[in-house]
């Protein structure tokens, strides 16, 4: 049987990165590798020189492959970008970030001056002859889960022009989403679409035009893709992907079939307990939440009906998702269908950090997830998503759950 993969993603851009002490970074990827047995470091973006170094070379003493972790549809802060980049939605304004963050602000694909900027940053990276490959995050359109009808996008001037060369009237589009979402529902009808990626047999005209949207969504990420990855192909560098959990994927443009095409592996984030964003309790919490305020839903109604569209069983209550997330059960056909779905290698993203707000973790919960994944047959772990926050005592469950017969 072959051994499964498992990454480790590193120092995560934040305002502290610059003073952390060197040996304890060390020390703590060394740590986690005595505890087991990782094959990719998937280093930051933002990494002082004498760390990066540093960790470059501890990779290399314990046999693992150092790939960069390089956002791409939001700043690394290492280019210059320019807020006519930004994503524009349904009502002509460019969409904000989650809390206004600049990680989580998003440029439009179709930008020829984003696609430019970031090939040509791409380029200089891979020359530099660090990197023994590139771990692409960020490769998708803003989730629209917290506000549909503010946050879906692209509607912007070069969406219009690339919708335009495969004879899709987006302007068109645009306003029959906007007369769509007066009703009830109409919205429960576009999150449908967000949800299922597909049209619905015998659906009405403008149903299926939406859809057509969110189709040209998928192609324009599948084409920015493409183009992106050019240089890291032809410098034969290793290539690996983060992606949404498979019930998500197409509410942000992914798919994960035709994506898995031009990389290496694909890391599926089926976080099953985090409360922020690509977290699966806090993009359903955003779509419960939209769905009870705007429609004639309650929220026992809209939880099945979400659990509904997306093929899967959700807690019984909006706290209950929040605070308890999914079942191992939900969480085992999610990756499942994760892996189906790709192509290539899937491994399953699962969170083990400790971040007041974000995650709040037992043991037993963290067993009984690792069950679940393996159950599932995915290529591996994508342990996330930064070590510098991993209690390493979730390392040894993993070991001994996921790693050890019997």
């Amino acid at each position: 049987m072959q051994s499964p993969m498992l990454t480790m993603q590193y120092l995560e851009d934040s305002p502290d990165l610059a003073q952390l002490d060197q040996k304890l970074v060390i020390n703590k990827l060394r740590a986690a590798a005595e505890c087991l047995p990782l094959t990719h470091l998937l280093i930051g973006w933002r990494v002082p020189l004498h760390l990066l170094e540093a960790c470059r070379m501890e990779a290399e003493r314990l046999g693992i492959r150092f790939l960069r972790w390089q956002p791409l549809l939001t700043t690394d802060k290492d280019f210059r970008s320019d807020p006519s980049w930004q994503t524009e939605g349904l009502n002509g304004d460019k969409v904000p970030g989650y809390l206004g963050m600049p990680e989580f602000t998003f440029f439009c694909p179709n930008h020829p001056a984003v696609q430019d900027a970031l090939y040509t940053h791409l380029d200089e990276l891979v020359h530099q002859g660090i990197y023994q490959g590139f771990f692409l995050d960020r490769v998708r359109f803003p989730s629209p889960s917290a506000d549909p009808i503010n946050s879906l996008a692209c509607f912007c001037e070069h969406c219009q022009g690339k919708a335009a060369e495969y004879d899709i009237d987006l302007e068109g589009i645009r306003q029959e989403i906007l007369q769509i979402i007066l009703g009830p529902e109409g919205r429960i009808s576009l999150v449908q679409a967000l949800l299922s990626g597909k049209p619905e047999p015998g659906g009405a005209e403008q149903d299926l035009r939406v859809d057509q949207y969110l189709a040209f969504r998928k192609r324009s990420v599948q084409g920015f893709l493409e183009c992106i990855s050019e240089p890291l192909r032809e410098a034969h560098l290793e290539i690996g992907l983060d992606c949404y959990s498979p019930s998500l994927t197409h509410m942000v443009g992914q798919d994960l079939n035709t994506m898995s095409e031009r990389v290496d592996w694909v890391k599926l984030m089926t976080y099953a307990h985090t409360r922020a964003p690509a977290g699966i309790p806090f993009e359903l919490s955003g779509l419960l939440k939209y769905l009870t305020r705007s429609t004639h839903l309650s929220e026992e109604l809209a939880l099945g009906w979400l659990g509904q569209a997306i093929g899967m069983t959700l807690p019984v209550s909006f706290r209950s998702l929040e605070e308890d997330g999914l079942s191992p059960l939900a969480l085992e056909a999610e990756v499942k269908s994760g892996v189906e779905a790709c192509s290539v290698p899937a491994v399953a993203g699962i969170e083990l950090v400790e971040l007041e707000g974000v995650t709040s973790l037992l043991p037993d919960q963290i067993r009984a997830d690792l069950t679940a994944i393996k159950r599932a047959g995915s290529a591996g772990l994508a342990i996330s998503w930064d070590l510098l926050h991993i209690p390493l005592d979730r390392l040894a469950i993993v070991r001994q759950v996921y790693l050890e017969e019997g």
